[in-house]
């Protein structure tokens, strides 16, 4: 994405980190509101903190697109992902449904990497549009058999940011469709947009550390659930 693109909307320019760390404050804020707050005794304070926490999974959703774009090594990209995916699947079982193993939900982590192999698939098959939408088609099904968090639509969020990277103004429409499409309470992730808008992927920025980004999904949630039952 080029600045010329989204002056007309927005001056400031932001960075991955800076895109990462939004997306980790506002999924902090998020379950915050799931394993602390009751949606029953203080449902102003959890709708509040479940609105800014509709911000996250888009912007993972891009990020997910421009790491793939432009990392080194796609393989050690899935690896890290699987293996994160599998890391984090107790902290979340044990926040969702407070049991170590729930076939029900899986996490996000696990959309993010269908989402990947997606995107491999629409690469392989560039220019056949039958055939990308027969990968994504598989990877939306598989998302919905698997229960992983926002289902078969964080497929089609993951696919259309990086379909339609050339045109930003179709790529937002879509987006925002599909955000209103999963009900109302997800329709607070147009939140989002203004901050994928100003991304710069050229912006100079301090590097974090590698895994902190992946380290702070399971990380989060086992001291949440520590927090829950020791209060």
């Amino acid at each position: 994405m080029t600045e010329e693109n989204y002056t007309v909307f927005w001056d400031k320019r932001f960075g991955r980190n800076f895109l990462k760390i939004v997306a980790l404050i506002t999924m902090l804020c998020d379950h915050l509101a799931v394993v602390l707050v009751s949606a029953k005794n203080d449902p102003q304070l959890y709708n509040i903190l479940r609105m800014i926490g509709r911000i996250s999974f888009p912007v993972i959703c891009f990020m997910i697109t421009e790491g793939f774009r432009y990392t080194s090594n796609r393989k050690k990209y899935l690896q890290r992902m699987f293996i994160f995916a599998v890391i984090s699947e107790i902290p979340f079982d044990l926040v969702i449904s407070n049991s170590f193993i729930d076939i029900n939900n899986q996490n996000v982590i696990w959309t993010l990497l269908i989402g990947l192999l997606v995107l491999m698939g629409i690469e392989k098959y560039s220019g056949r549009i039958d055939e990308q939408m027969i990968c994504i088609f598989a990877g939306s099904a598989v998302a919905f058999i698997m229960k992983v968090d926002y289902s078969f639509y964080g497929i089609l969020i993951i696919a259309v940011f990086y379909m339609c990277r050339e045109n930003h103004y179709k790529m937002f429409i879509i987006i925002m469709i599909l955000l209103v499409l999963q009900g109302r309470k997800e329709a607070f992730g147009i939140l989002s947009i203004p901050f994928i808008m100003a991304y710069d992927s050229d912006k100079e920025e301090k590097k974090l550390p590698k895994y902190f980004f992946y380290i702070f999904y399971p990380l989060h949630l086992t001291v949440l659930y520590m927090v829950k039952i020791f209060i």
